[in-house]
């Protein structure tokens, strides 16, 4: 964030001017943090910038274990058995995919399941111009996994409860993440260092995410109220 003046405004950045490649035929580009969503290290005498790269983002991790396609396959990680040496492998293992428990692993599921499920995605733009002061009363609800999108809906007379998979219906503004129609995300936005929209930027959710064991419940993908009462 930066502050505007005097007055002690927090204003978001601007990156309307960043410039921007994702070539899937060019590699090098997954090294690259052109939102500059990144951590701040400034436990020394100064402070070095750890890039959050177009990579990271794709899976949502930060961990230096799996930092890029190399350190994934020089990692050990297997699935099904067989080492990790492709993208949708190293997704399957890390998602838990088709295993019996990835609805508790599954930190990029967008739809919301019944129960207290909080492993959904949930975007907002909450239109406020300084983090200091919070308005909900002109929120905009972009994307959310648990209301029903209009597009191909089954259940006409319910739109306002989760989407059902098996009749093809969507979330709410799906495209926004979900761009092969799974129902998962594709990690974070690598164009937007605050995908979900609540001022926290995306490496800080992903990394207390990972630090306190339990993916999902901290969420780039999933907008935090600033509310304190």
């Amino acid at each position: 964030m930066s502050q505007d003046g005097s007055g002690g405004t927090l204003a978001r950045p601007d990156t309307e001017f960043t410039w921007f490649t994702l070539n899937p035929a060019d590699p090098n580009d997954a090294n690259e943090d052109p939102d500059q969503d990144g951590n701040w290290d400034c436990s020394g005498a100064g402070c070095t910038y750890e890039s959050y790269t177009n990579f990271q983002e794709f899976y949502a991790i930060t961990t230096s274990d799996y930092s890029s396609p190399n350190a994934v396959r020089l990692s050990g990680l297997t699935h099904d058995g067989m080492p990790v040496e492709e993208g949708w492998q190293f997704r399957a293992a890390i998602l838990g995919l088709g295993q019996s428990n990835e609805l508790i692993l599954n930190y990029l599921k967008l739809d919301k399941f019944g129960g207290p499920d909080a492993q959904y995605g949930y975007i907002v733009d909450d239109k406020d111009t300084n983090f200091l002061i919070v308005d909900p009363s002109d929120d905009e609800v972009l994307m959310a996994g648990n209301i029903t999108d209009a597009w191909d809906i089954y259940y006409t007379g319910s739109p306002n409860t989760p989407p059902v998979r098996n009749v093809g219906e969507h979330e709410y503004g799906w495209y926004l993440l979900d761009l092969d129609d799974d129902h998962l995300a594709e990690g974070s936005n690598p164009m937007n260092w605050d995908t979900d929209g609540d001022w926290m930027n995306d490496w800080f959710e992903v990394r207390d995410d990972e630090e306190d064991g339990v993916r999902g419940d901290s969420s780039p993908i999933r907008y935090d109220s600033r509310q304190t009462s």
